[in-house]
């Protein structure tokens, strides 16, 4: 009896820091606020601008859509084989989940020019950022078309090693195009900077990419339950003197 006694208590210790390394791990995962604007650019006919451009194909296995509206990400509706630490750390569903644009940002894309910058895509999003290995490529998708298919349509995709990066595959169909071999592609990587505006110029294709770091939302979660718990605690009563009444 005793044998199985001491058993119990090793099984339960172990399954206690089995527990705490999987929260470590959690813990590691950085979370964004990220956006991004992709414009279509209307190049100087008059600059000899004669490019290869080498088809990209789209590997479209295990990549997220952006979720709108009332929608949310999961993995059960997202059909990707993402890190296990993402249950955990969607407590709040909002990973690629589509936002309002913040009014800074709104600010920095109304500085470019309405004719000659059209905007193609632009989206708000926060989520979690695994190393490479883990990375989750997210699908982008202009509303406007062109012979019939998404004028741009491409992956965009964040990971940090020792600093952040993103890499962007993208395929585009210029307005004049005659068929869909026309469509140019780019394919580009960069180191980033949180909380800087960066800049992808391309000749036909501009991308303004902004990262900010926010709160863990396991932190904020447990913030807030905090902060309730706390609000309705009962005061304590303070003892009541019983008069003695005389014998």
């Amino acid at each position: 009896m005793t044998h199985f006694f001491i058993l119990g208590i090793l099984a339960s210790i172990l399954a206690s820091n089995v527990f705490a390394e999987d929260q470590a791990a959690i813990k590691k995962a950085r979370w964004y606020q990220v956006n991004v604007t992709f414009f279509q650019q209307k190049t100087d006919r008059s600059l000899d601008e004669s490019f290869n451009y080498d088809k990209i194909e789209l590997t479209m296995a295990n990549v997220i859509r952006l979720y709108k509206d009332d929608n949310t990400f999961t993995l059960a509706n997202s059909g990707i084989n993402a890190p296990l630490s993402l249950h955990h750390e969607n407590a709040n569903a909002l990973a690629f989940t589509m936002q309002n644009i913040d009014n800074d940002w709104a600010d920095t894309i109304n500085k470019l020019d309405p004719v000659s910058q059209t905007i193609l895509f632009n989206a708000q999003w926060v989520q979690p950022v695994y190393d490479q290995q883990h990375s989750m490529p997210i699908y982008i998708e202009s509303s406007k078309q062109v012979l019939n298919q998404p004028q741009l349509k491409g992956l965009f995709n964040l990971h940090v090693s020792r600093y952040l990066h993103s890499s962007i595959d993208l395929q585009f169909i210029p307005e004049n195009a005659e068929s869909l071999n026309k469509t140019l592609s780019l394919k580009q990587s960069r180191r980033m900077r949180s909380k800087e505006v960066h800049y992808i110029d391309h000749p036909s294709l501009g991308v303004l990419i902004r990262i900010l770091p926010i709160q863990h939302p396991l932190d904020k979660q447990a913030e807030e339950l905090k902060l309730k718990l706390e609000s309705i605690k009962e005061p304590v009563a303070e003892p009541i003197d019983t008069p003695i009444i005389p014998t």
